[in-house]
């Protein structure tokens, strides 16, 4: 077997367990996306029922399932803390929604 042979082999297993890893994070971008659409579906739901536009951030949702948000921005170092506080204002389905949309263009199949 020539040595070009043997490093398409290998070139063919190692694209193979690549695209199990692109698969897995195409899955995972999806769930992302899916969980964006029912959190927005949400915000609509609770919308319809107050008669006002009803919009939860981050820090909200996380508060619901016992995560102190704004504590854990105020203990962030300098910068760090401006930051987590601006994604703890926005609401959550628009970060995870964008955190989806991106790695579902990241790695999506190439040909």
């Amino acid at each position: 077997m020539r040595a070009g042979a043997a490093f398409d082999i290998l070139g063919c297993v190692s694209g193979h367990q690549g695209f199990d890893r692109m698969a897995a994070f195409r899955f995972i971008s999806w769930i992302l996306v899916a969980i964006a659409i029912a959190l927005l579906g949400a915000d609509a739901v609770s919308s319809m029922e107050a008669g006002e536009p009803v919009i939860r951030t981050s820090a909200e949702v996380l508060a619901l399932i016992g995560v102190n948000g704004p504590a854990v921005a105020e203990n962030s170092p300098g910068g760090l803390a401006k930051a987590i506080g601006t994604v703890l204002n926005l609401p959550l389905w628009a970060v995870v929604g964008l955190i989806g949309v991106v790695m579902t263009l990241i790695f999506r199949p190439m040909e």
